[in-house]
């Protein structure tokens, strides 16, 4: 088989059971709700479910030329993405939470009030922190950033999409603003762990580029 790194694809439909498993187990209440006054001031814009939706299709233009192209950079990816999201798992189960940002009485009239309302029947606003959404979009970002798999344009663009997608996540008011500081905050950690012998070589390969311009400079 020559793309054995395949095998870790399995860990999705691991993630999403335990993911809808403790959904299911959540307690009734105790939760930490995770609401700021800053929350108040960030609009309600349903038109952004399409760039909520974007995470999914971001997995899919990432992942499979990684799968295909690129199996180590496709091996960080996915160490990173499992890592990322196990913890929050556990974060979720140690500390139920939740948000309470959702339009009370919210009557769906276009095509994008009635996709957001479709999610939102699917995903309940409880264990949003942090922002798994977020975690992944970082997530994508360093991936296409560790690999030469993707020409230059192709990964500005999925870095804006990145960004579009992490903001839509406050602007259907699927996550409150802390959620999404704190993935920020979960993912950086991991990405210095994944990715530090990339880091490392990429910090020695600047510094060998800086001594050969120095050293033309004095000839």
């Amino acid at each position: 088989m020559t793309h054995k790194h395949i095998w870790l694809c399995l860990y999705f439909p691991v993630y999403i059971a335990l993911f809808f498993t403790i959904e299911a187990l959540s307690p009734e209440d105790g939760y930490w709700v995770t609401d700021l006054p800053i929350d108040a001031m960030i609009p309600f814009v349903p038109q952004m479910v399409w760039g909520y939706c974007l995470f999914f299709i971001l997995f899919v233009i990432v992942g499979i030329p990684l799968l295909i192209g690129d199996g180590d950079a496709f091996r960080r990816w996915m160490y990173y993405l499992m890592t990322a999201f196990t913890l929050t798992l556990v974060f979720d189960v140690l500390v139920p939470n939740m948000q309470t940002l959702r339009p009370v009485g919210f009557v769906p009239t276009n095509v994008s009030e009635k996709l957001l309302a479709l999610i939102w029947s699917a995903d309940t606003p409880t264990n949003v922190f942090p922002s798994m959404h977020v975690l992944g979009c970082i997530g994508d970002g360093a991936a296409v950033l560790d690999s030469r798999v993707f020409k230059r344009w192709q990964k500005c663009v999925i870095l804006i999409l990145s960004a579009v997608c992490s903001v839509s996540t406050v602007l259907v008011k699927q996550h409150a603003f802390i959620d999404t500081v704190a993935a920020l905050a979960f993912a950086v950690p991991i990405i210095l762990i994944v990715y530090r012998n990339r880091i490392k070589r990429s910090i020695k390969s600047q510094e060998r580029s800086s001594g050969h311009k120095k050293r033309g400079l004095t000839v």
